[in-house]
């Protein structure tokens, strides 16, 4: 049948309608109109396959990637850049209203990556064998359909040539993909110029000496660990706590002008310009105030660059290792104004609560958004200001319409982290309702001793 697509879908896909309910059809654009097979009947919407495209949107393109329709993880690909902002705003836009109400009029102009392409600093890619041969490759969405991918136009072209070596080394030494408690699973890439680190994710396996001298030549690469993962149904990547086989466990990056250490298990940005420009707007959102709190701080980076925003800074954040970095990266830089813990975010923060009175809360959380825990702890609280950062249009709203009572929305600004996706990324301003988010003016911020957790 023949279908208009009418808006594009939080997944990529376009949307349709028929008979009133929508119809989710992967591979079209608004401004299209497709012969569509009904795939999938469900009682509020359907699902359709394009048979063939009637009428393509000007903003359509020929693919840069052969992969593009087995692996389907940039499912906006295929459309030209500026239109995918116009569709990435609209998301946002659309998720806000449906679940937070919040009035478009809020949200600015999504602010483009610098790349198109070539902007993933890290990968993370499954390992399969094919032909005897161990190959790093993608599950197409939503299904466990291995397609194995010689070159990805998303990751830096440098370290998609260092990935290209480490498989061929990997080749060269007869080591298998993954099977029955043995061989290579997953291969984690991280390169931050100008060094690189590997994470090897295997079996119950030891790696020759030559392999790892083999992997430690290779171009800038400062460190090399092992992660033994044998879970059936593992959810996490790595399983064991990493071993260090060549170099240090985290490597050094320059940052925003600060120093920051990494270790493989540690979650950081992929899209370092894009990061940057999100962390700078988000740390200028803040006035200077007494306490001001990041949860979900992973590495501390925002902690450190919001310093010369509060007399004291705590970075809450549940993964230990990444504390651990934490810490270390405060100390490097000589940041003294701020403390890192390990807890679950509302946790900590309703201990940090108890002790002392936070002027503003800094949160990044996962792509589920904050939980009913941490909301619960914020409402509850008299902090005055929040700037959240978020991953997920959908789960932002949520959060804003739990919180409405209490905080209204200031303002929302949208940036494009991840081209030829649907993600996007933005950062919120809240503020307690009855109090102003005009800035203060500067003053000046003097060292005091505290008690409590200062004093730990």
């Amino acid at each position: 049948m023949k279908l208009d697509i009418i808006k594009t879908g939080i997944n990529g896909e376009g949307i349709a309608y028929l008979d009133r309910k929508p119809v989710f059809i992967p591979g079209t654009f608004p401004g299209e109109t497709a012969d569509v097979l009904i795939t999938d009947e469900q009682e509020r919407f359907l699902r359709g396959k394009a048979r063939k495209i009637l009428k393509a949107s000007p903003a359509r393109r020929t693919s840069p990637c052969p992969y593009s329709a087995s692996c389907g993880g940039c499912p906006l690909i295929e459309l030209k850049y500026s239109e995918q902002l116009v569709q990435k705003r609209a998301l946002l836009t659309e998720a806000l209203w449906k679940y937070g109400h919040v009035k478009d009029t809020f949200v600015r102009d999504i602010r483009p990556s610098s790349k198109e392409f070539g902007y993933r600093s890290a990968l993370k890619l499954p390992v399969q064998d094919q032909d005897g041969l161990a190959v790093t490759g993608m599950y197409k969405t939503g299904t466990n359909h291995f397609t194995p991918i010689d070159r990805c136009p998303l990751h830096d072209p440098k370290l998609e040539a260092l990935r290209q070596t480490v498989m061929a080394i990997m080749h060269e030494e007869q080591f298998p993909a993954y099977t029955n408690g043995h061989g290579l699973r997953y291969l984690i890439m991280r390169r931050i110029e100008p060094s690189v680190s590997i994470a090897l994710i295997t079996g119950k396996d030891t790696l020759s000496q030559t392999l790892i001298e083999k992997l430690s030549a290779l171009p800038g690469v400062v460190s090399i660990v092992q992660s033994v993962n044998t879970a059936r149904n593992a959810v996490n990547l790595f399983g064991s706590k990493s071993l260090v086989l060549y170099g240090e466990e985290t490597i050094p990056v320059e940052f925003c002008g600060f120093k920051i250490c990494l270790s493989a298990e540690s979650f950081f940005q992929l899209n370092l310009d894009q990061a940057a420009e999100i962390y700078k707007t988000a740390v200028s959102k803040i006035d200077p105030c007494d306490v001001l709190a990041e949860c979900y701080c992973g590495v501390g980076v925002m902690s450190i660059m919001a310093k010369d925003k509060a007399r004291k800074v705590f970075g809450i954040e549940s993964v230990p290792q990444a504390i651990v970095n934490a810490k270390e990266n405060a100390r490097e830089n000589r940041v003294p104004n701020t403390e890192f813990f390990c807890a679950d975010a509302a946790e900590g923060l309703k201990q940090l609560l108890a002790e002392r009175k936070v002027d503003c809360l800094l949160v990044d959380p996962p792509r589920s958004g904050m939980d009913d825990a941490m909301i619960d702890v914020i409402r509850k609280s008299s902090i005055a200001k929040i700037v959240y950062v978020s991953c997920s249009p959908s789960t932002l709203g949520k959060n804003i319409r739990d919180l409405k009572q209490e905080y209204e929305v200031r303002t929302v600004i949208p940036f494009d982290m991840f081209p030829n996706t649907p993600h996007v990324e933005s950062v919120t301003v809240l503020t307690r309702r009855g109090t102003s988010d005009r800035k203060q003016p500067q003053r000046h911020i003097k060292k005091k001793k505290t008690a409590g957790r200062n004093a730990r």
